[in-house]
């Protein structure tokens, strides 16, 4: 499988990778691939995939996240149509999508990339993997249930409590100005009363943006995989002021056929096929 990330990243423009280094990925992390999705408005944000290499020990392959969540422009590309709630341009977050049309939007990016190796697949993410990419390396608990809210005081941002500005985007003071009726943080203004465009605030220490705040992003996983009624969403949204809700331990659950009135987007991966 690391082989085929090698190769796969080897024929981008964007990187430049030995395909015959052996199968260690450590020379990987960080390397960068774009997809050109034909139909994405000329300056919009591509879709931008960044390597991660977890541990040796920590049951996670090594595996290509999104550097920003899924687009509504890049949706527009692959699926047609535009689903979101608020359409204020290509590069915010689509929205308003379910467990089951996230999925069907990488079945569509898997069969336009001619180039894919058998082995790899774009995908959700994996709890695990979305831990991971949020910097939580250690979590108890076999399931998404058992870890859910098992790690207090780390955010996205840190662990500096209330959240220093910059911090992603939540229900704050913009957003209150919209609405006066709406319960919001006092005193941290990120200047969007609803959702923002990707890549608004600073990249966390993978070179990933906004895996807090801004919309509910869904993974693979069933919440409690014996039950299999709810899928796992991560990272909170733009309309959320708790402190334990803004947890980056903090799951979120909901069917798979479930659209959130504006709180539910993705980002994707490239890795192994999952059964």
């Amino acid at each position: 499988m690391v082989q085929a990330l090698r190769t796969f990243i080897g024929i981008t423009q964007k990187a430049s990778v030995d395909t015959n280094a052996p199968g260690d990925a450590g020379d990987l992390a960080g390397k960068s691939v774009v997809i050109d999705l034909p139909g994405l408005p000329s300056g919009a944000k591509k879709l931008e995939l960044v390597m991660l290499v977890p541990k040796k020990g920590s049951g996670i392959a090594p595996f290509m996240i999104g550097k920003y969540e899924v687009t509504q422009g890049q949706w527009q590309a692959v699926m047609g149509y535009n689903p979101s709630n608020f359409k204020n341009g290509p590069d915010y977050p689509v929205e308003m999508v379910s467990w089951d049309d996230t999925k069907a939007f990488c079945a569509k990016v898997n069969a336009m990339v001619k180039q894919l190796p058998n082995e790899l697949r774009f995908r959700l993410p994996t709890d695990k993997e979305w831990s991971w990419a949020v910097g939580l390396e250690n979590e108890s608990g076999n399931t998404p249930e058992e870890k859910d809210r098992k790690i207090a005081d780390v955010f996205p941002w840190g662990t500096q409590w209330p959240l220093p500005k910059g911090s992603g985007n939540y229900c704050d003071e913009a957003a209150h100005r919209k609405n006066p009726n709406r319960d919001y943080i006092a005193n941290y203004d990120d200047s969007f009363a609803d959702t923002a465009p990707v890549g608004s605030f600073k990249p966390n220490q993978y070179g990933l943006y906004v895996l807090g705040g801004n919309v509910w992003e869904w993974c693979e996983d069933w919440y409690n995989p014996s039950e299999a009624k709810y899928r796992v969403l991560r990272g909170a949204a733009w309309y959320l002021i708790y402190r334990v809700t803004l947890h980056s331990s903090f799951r979120l659950y909901g069917t798979p056929s479930f659209r959130s009135d504006g709180g539910h987007g993705f980002r994707v991966v490239l890795g192994m096929s999952l059964p």
